[in-house]
């Protein structure tokens, strides 16, 4: 897990102190990015009066944490995360409903029928590549997926452990979408030659692109164009053309949250243009886009070819698809 930054940590020791009342305090978990979780937790206590806690994990670390606590919720919401984990602690007993009345004009595969999470953002999947390494090699970039298991990238890719990452098992999702469980993981496993190393977190490939680590990772589209953007590395992007998947970043109410009713309150908040703009101010497309202005750089073409999952299936189905990757792939 990612250390906690100094800001954080006073975060979190502000919970641990009765400086607030119940009533104008709570508790999150949050997987956007730090800085992203920073600016999003400042504007809402700008605009609320209502202050924040939060503790950054990836999806798999948030399940786990949540799911370890069930017994005494330290949380009352988690803030962002791929929309499979979402479904998956609804399965698991874990959320409650709540439909925020600006969701209920979502289209409905961005939002749980019975309210148990509610959708923020698109995240496409897509391809970073290091432009200087593959011009000294004098390799061309993958534009499809099957492109990926050419040998010439050989040790050369990165992608997430779905085991702790949604990006990831976002992408076996997608394969299953589009071609089948069955020639989904034959893929994964001639995928598997090529790749140099599983990472913890979905954001990881695409850094380690940018430093020269590997030729090409799999990760969502905002966080490569951060990287491309933000820190001027030497990244490309391409979103496959034969079609890729996406996430949903959700939110969900944790059950048994010592602040659930206050925790609502940041739910409709995300929805209004302040959060909203926040998102796209970091490439992110969010699903309310009333009055936002987006980065040019990260609107999606309009070829881009969507391939769409059924989220509450993958997340009731994700602990035995995770053991048939580490059955068929990871072994």
């Amino acid at each position: 897990m990612k250390k906690l930054s100094w800001l954080t940590l006073i975060f979190v020791s502000l919970f641990s102190q009765p400086m607030f009342a119940a009533n104008d305090h709570v508790f999150a978990y949050t997987s956007f990015d730090e800085e992203i979780a920073q600016k999003y937790v400042a504007a809402f206590q700008k605009e609320t009066g209502i202050k924040v806690s939060f503790v950054r994990l990836s999806t798999g670390e948030a399940i786990a944490r949540i799911e370890a606590e069930k017994a005494n919720p330290q949380a009352s919401i988690w803030l962002g995360g791929v929309g499979l984990g979402h479904a998956e602690i609804k399965d698991k007993g874990l959320s409650v409903p709540y439909l925020a009345p600006a969701a209920a004009s979502l289209l409905a595969k961005y939002r749980d029928p019975e309210g148990y999470w509610n959708g923020l953002y698109l995240g496409i999947l897509s391809f970073a590549y290091n432009k200087d390494l593959l011009k000294k090699k004098n390799l061309t970039p993958p534009e499809k997926w099957s492109d990926l298991l050419d040998p010439k990238w050989k040790g050369s890719i990165q992608i997430p452990n779905p085991g702790t990452s949604g990006t990831s098992y976002n992408l076996i999702t997608t394969l299953i979408a589009r071609d089948g469980e069955d020639k989904a993981f034959s893929y994964l496993h001639d995928l598997h030659k090529n790749i140099s190393q599983y990472t913890r977190s979905g954001s990881a490939p695409a850094k380690n692109v940018a430093l020269g680590e590997a030729l090409v990772g799999i990760g969502y589209a905002h966080d490569i164009f951060r990287l491309m953007f933000e820190l001027k590395s030497s990244l490309g992007l391409i979103y496959p053309k034969d079609g890729t998947g996406y996430e949903v970043a959700a939110m969900s109410l944790i059950k048994g949250g010592k602040d659930i009713e206050v925790a609502k309150k940041l739910v409709d908040w995300s929805y209004t243009k302040t959060a909203s703009q926040i998102l796209a101010d970091h490439y992110i497309i969010p699903l309310k886009t009333a009055g936002v202005k987006f980065r040019q750089e990260a609107v999606y073409p309009k070829d881009l070819k969507l391939i769409d999952s059924d989220i509450n299936w993958a997340g009731k189905n994700k602990q035995r698809l995770i053991e048939v990757w580490n059955e068929r792939v990871n072994h």
